[in-house]
């Protein structure tokens, strides 16, 4: 990955970002966006640690003790809350857990937030 200028990075609101995923999802199209990133030699992409812990405490407090998911979906819940990477399947035998920067140490909590959770 190359190092990324200030102007090559951007900021935008939460509701564009979601329809940005949810037109991706809605027109079926993730291989087409993979195919194209990777053709572009776009391996990764840069995430902030701070939007996947707050969805990765929404998935602890709420969707996984309240049953809200699907079977596949809470398979996928449960990999999330556990290495907060949401990838589909842990690593192979001997990888550990894939954490952000400052991880998690456990399923339900994070040593390096302050009590309020960073905010």
């Amino acid at each position: 990955m190359t190092a990324a200028t200030e102007y090559e990075l951007t900021e935008t609101p939460v509701e564009n970002f979601i329809s940005f995923v949810r037109f991706l999802a809605e027109n079926n199209l993730w291989d087409d966006a993979r195919e194209a990133l990777e053709a572009a030699g776009i391996g990764t992409i840069r995430v902030s640690t701070e939007p996947i812990r707050v969805i990765r405490k929404l998935i602890n407090d709420d969707l996984l003790p309240n049953n809200r998911l699907g079977k596949a979906g809470h398979k996928h819940a449960v990999v999330i809350a556990e290495c907060g990477c949401g990838v589909s399947m842990p690593g192979p035998p001997g990888h550990g857990p894939a954490f952000p920067t400052g991880g998690p140490t456990d399923a339900g909590t994070d040593a390096t937030l302050p009590p309020d959770g960073g905010t």
